[in-house]
């Protein structure tokens, strides 16, 4: 039986705003990705987390070990990381050798002899067959410099919020050589423009090829990927997209609602979504799985990190974009950042976790909350972000005068009346809600004073 990987605890210590931090994931019920959602203040530490979290499953390999690295206190040597995984393994990294036992299992830690020089960062593992440290990372998580002729049945990959994907001046005529894996976990350099071009436009030309030698089923087989990066990014923007492999110019383009378009000229959000799922599709279509048979390449096990998610989208797409990956990827495990009430309120069966800063500038977890969908977003506003206004800062500010001038007049302050009427029309004269708010006002103090004050 393939062992499916799942994180179930995350402990920091004296890692970037985090002193002491055990984080537990509870898992969901209903079918569909497990979403975990950090939300927090800036600087509440979300980023760290999904860093913390790309350093324990890239190994002691990792291409970018600089993303850990510079979330350690370095003045502090007991700055260390611990992952559980729900098969009971653990991963821990630390600025020096770990001569202690796993936080979660009591297990002594089996430290990496080998690190890399250029990195202070020494990793160790806990196991309770006391397995070899190259094992655990073969059989488990993925080292950088091993051959994969055997297959995996788990991969983890990392995006950055902010991405892009800009037009290529030519297209090669040669496929473009694909290392599923390379940056997978390096968030800012996961996606890549001329790959994401060139991957699909290789489908496309041996879809063409096919279908001149009457292949009908082969080019439906090349033509697949493309077809799911397709229909899964017009799911989030309800546009109809089609990407077109055009001679004159020989370059890939992208229709949207009939329009062929290059690249460069989308708007930002689109190509934002485009190269995430663009470039995630075809690294699970390019890995090679143990079962590597029969099983479409959405349902694949796999853990997703997203920074700042919400980035660029529209309120309209930020909405959408989580519920389309819990439905296309149902078997994958997705932990998001976000400050977007959108992005918290929209997706069902998920889990959001919340974190504020002391006044030492301490993060701590300040609650875990439930699946926040059937909630406003006023609500969502206040009871996940602290953010209890309605209005911009100086609607605010004046509500504030016009309640405390109505509390005065309502306490025999006749000469607040006149200062209460002005500054009342004043505000009634911004908007529609505002102007509901202060005329009811208005109303009930007319009939409490028994004269006319609109």
């Amino acid at each position: 039986m393939l062992t499916v990987m799942q994180i179930e605890k995350l402990h920091l210590e004296n890692i970037g705003v985090f002193e002491n931090l055990d984080l537990a994931f509870q898992p969901c019920e209903q079918r569909g990705a497990d979403i975990h959602i950090f939300t927090g203040t800036n600087g509440s530490g979300k980023s760290t987390l999904l860093y913390a979290l790309a350093g324990a499953l890239a190994g002691p390999f990792q291409q970018h070990p600089h993303l850990i690295f510079q979330r350690f206190h370095h003045t502090n040597p007991k700055a260390f990381v611990e992952v559980l995984f729900e098969n009971q393994q653990v991963i821990n990294y630390a600025l020096k050798k770990c001569k202690k036992k796993s936080y979660f299992t009591d297990l002594p830690l089996i430290t990496h002899e080998n690190p890399p020089r250029y990195s202070p960062i020494r990793h160790a593992y806990a196991s309770q067959n006391q397995q070899s440290v190259e094992d655990f990372l073969n059989h488990f998580l993925r080292d950088q410099n091993a051959p994969h002729d055997a297959g995996t049945a788990f991969a983890a990959f990392a995006y950055s919020g902010n991405r892009s994907l800009n037009s290529i001046e030519q297209l090669a005529l040669e496929e473009l050589e694909l290392d599923p894996y390379d940056n997978a976990l390096s968030f800012l350099n996961t996606t890549d423009s001329q790959q994401i071009i060139q991957s699909i436009a290789a489908q496309k030309m041996k879809q063409a090829i096919e279908l001149t030698k009457n292949n009908q089923k082969r080019a439906e087989q090349y033509y697949a990927v493309v077809q799911t990066i397709e229909k899964v990014i017009q799911d989030i923007i309800g546009w109809e997209i089609q990407f077109n492999l055009e001679t004159q110019p020989f370059n890939l383009f992208l229709e949207v609602n009939g329009r062929i378009l290059e690249f460069d000229v989308l708007p930002d959000g689109l190509k934002s979504i485009i190269s995430l799922l663009a470039d995630l599709i075809r690294r699970l279509d390019k890995i090679k799985w143990i079962d590597d048979h029969n099983v479409n390449v959405l349902e694949r096990h796999f853990i997703l990190l997203l920074d700042e998610i919400d980035i660029h989208l529209h309120p309209a797409w930020q909405r959408k974009i989580l519920p389309v990956l819990q439905k296309i990827f149902p078997n994958a495990q997705i932990f998001v950042s976000t400050h977007s009430p959108f992005v918290v309120g929209s997706v069902n069966d998920a889990y959001v976790y919340a974190f504020k800063l002391t006044e030492n500038d301490i993060s701590i977890l300040d609650k875990v909350a439930p699946s926040q969908v059937g909630n406003s977003y006023s609500l969502i506003l206040e009871d996940i972000f602290g953010v209890d206004e309605s209005f911009d800062e100086e609607t605010e500010k004046q509500f504030r005068e016009f309640y405390q001038l109505r509390d005065e007049i309502m306490h025999g302050d006749d000469n607040k009346i006149v200062e209460w009427q002005q500054l009342a029309h004043l505000m009634m004269a911004k908007g529609i809600e505002v102007r509901d708010i202060v005329g009811t006002e208005l109303r009930q103090m007319s009939r409490i004073l028994g004269k006319d004050l609109l």
